[in-house]
């Protein structure tokens, strides 16, 4: 790769931007999960010489084939060769369960070894570049990808936990740079006893060499990564307080501490986004349409109204936070809301997968129990037919701390089915059982008859045989959660186009 060393940072001759010399020749650990694919997309298009290992289930995947596209050399296995000592640095993401054998063949040749945040940091400090942040406890997946989609000018890149429908995770430009800083990339599990390296600041540090804004979503608990809501509102005061201009909905609870907190004393010029008259960017209109929602805002005394192609109203909310925000940091407002109609939403954000046998499926990544609950209020208003929702909750230490509200977010659903909880770990003895918790607690809500648990064993029925039990013509399906559960809509639709076909080994 032909590159020029330039103010600690390396210059690609074949791309638009530029990559830190930490990560000028990076290797990036699974390197497909969400978030280390938005993660390499944009290291390469940058310049950088980008290799990275996927599970040998992942061979030959959309997901791989479009990072092979984009430049990026993908191994297949988990391997130590894989690790040479020409790379610059090692990356891991939270998906990544302890021990690794990459990860271990990186502290043997003296390898820095990054985890995704602090790579992000290390960009964020080296680029150049103005830089837009999406940050918060959980929640940010819609705002981020529609705060790259609104600034969209041809000089903008970014990376995202989860694209747009139809667009990529990660692209470099020459200009400003949107970055989603939610914990929430991939199931954390463990993490390599000594990944824990000095780490750079997770946002800018140098306020005088880069502008910066930061959009916060939410504050509040979120196991593992904020074990209470203290923990996560400090991490949320700390982000913003490394941006020259903070953007804060007035719809999140939590975010009214952050607020009080920042104009306390002296610090980032601090924009609010909500319907109170208050607001800095006032939501004077959002009612539902037959294209999702008409949005009415109001800025500088300017109304802008035009629709939004999203479904749930806490969707819509997250794309007009991203307009804010783009007017706080002086887009023109015309060019935002062009821009706003047209973004399609967010990859596996209440996206419907199709329909057969008059059973719509809908698809959904949400995590955290306000997600999760938010989602099935939304699919409730989508169907005049009974709610079925099939959730798969997200990582052993999140399904029991927020046990009782994962199930407490079922509650508007008609009937449910529980599925293994999506974990890294191959084995692992937790007691009591998370997903007992999460079963009491639906129960509790909806009725026992109304609460199903997918057992496993060898002549156990397939989760889309059990949901094709639960559904009738008219319904719908809302598939919930990570890992698995992307493949289980597709695999659904497959079941009730031909019942009786022998359904597949499942990858």
């Amino acid at each position: 790769m032909d590159t020029t060393t330039r103010a600690g940072s390396v210059v690609g001759a074949s791309g638009p931007g530029a990559v830190p010399a930490l990560l000028a020749a990076p290797h990036l650990v699974d390197v497909a999960v969400p978030g280390m694919e938005g993660l390499a997309r944009w290291l390469a298009g940058a310049g950088a010489d980008v290799t990275g290992s996927v599970r040998a289930d992942l061979a030959g995947s959309p997901v791989v084939a479009a990072l092979e596209a984009a430049g990026v050399r993908v191994h297949v296995g988990v391997d130590p060769a894989h690790v040479g000592a020409e790379r610059s640095a090692v990356v891991w993401s939270s998906a990544v369960a302890a021990p690794h054998p990459e990860l271990d063949r990186a502290r043997a040749v003296h390898l820095p070894v990054l985890g995704r945040a602090a790579a992000l940091g290390t960009i964020t400090a080296d680029v150049g570049a103005v830089t837009v942040a999406v940050g918060g406890s959980h929640s940010t997946t819609t705002a981020a990808a529609a705060l790259a989609a609104v600034l969209d000018d041809g000089h903008t890149g970014w990376i995202l936990n989860t694209p747009a429908i139809g667009g990529v995770a990660g692209h470099a430009a020459g200009g400003r740079i949107v970055l989603d800083f939610c914990p929430d990339n991939g199931t954390h599990e463990a993490a390599p006893p000594y990944a824990w390296q000095h780490l750079p600041a997770p946002f800018l540090s140098n306020a005088e060499q880069h502008h910066a804004a930061a959009l916060i979503m939410s504050t509040g608990a979120n196991a593992p990564h904020y074990e209470d809501p203290v923990v996560g509102l400090d991490a949320a005061e700390r982000l913003a307080r490394r941006a020259d201009t903070v953007v804060l909905p007035t719809w999140d609870a939590g975010l009214a501490n952050l607020h009080e907190r920042l104009t306390q004393r002296p610090g980032p010029d601090v924009v609010t986004v909500g319907s109170d008259a208050a607001s800095t960017v006032r939501i004077i209109r959002l009612a539902r349409n037959a294209a999702g929602f008409h949005a009415v805002l109001r800025h500088r005394a300017e109304g802008h109204g035009f629709d939004l192609r999203v479904a749930g109203r806490h969707h819509a909310l997250a794309v007009c936070a991203a307009i804010a925000t783009a007017l706080a940091i002086g887009e023109d407002p015309h060019a935002v809301v062009e821009r706003a109609i047209a973004f399609p939403g967010a990859h596996r954000s209440l996206t419907a997968l199709g329909e057969e046998a008059g059973i719509t499926v809908v698809d959904s990544r949400a995590r955290h129990p306000h997600e999760v609950a938010h989602d099935v209020k939304a699919a409730r208003q989508l169907t005049a037919g009974s709610l079925i929702v099939a959730l798969t909750p997200d990582g052993l230490a999140r399904a029991g701390a927020h046990a009782i509200e994962l199930g407490n977010a079922l509650a508007t659903a008609d009937r449910v089915l529980l599925l293994p909880i999506d974990t890294p770990l191959t084995r692992h003895t937790v007691a009591p059982d998370p997903l007992d918790g999460i079963e009491q607690a639906a129960r509790r809500q909806l009725g026992a008859a109304a609460v199903h648990r997918l057992r496993t064993g060898r002549n156990a029925a397939r989760p889309e045989q059990r949901i094709g039990a639960l559904v009738d013509a008219g319904d719908m399906v809302l598939v919930v959660g990570t890992g698995s559960a992307e493949q289980l809509g597709p695999r659904l639709l497959t079941h009730l186009a031909q019942p009786t076909a022998p359904t597949p080994q499942q990858p």
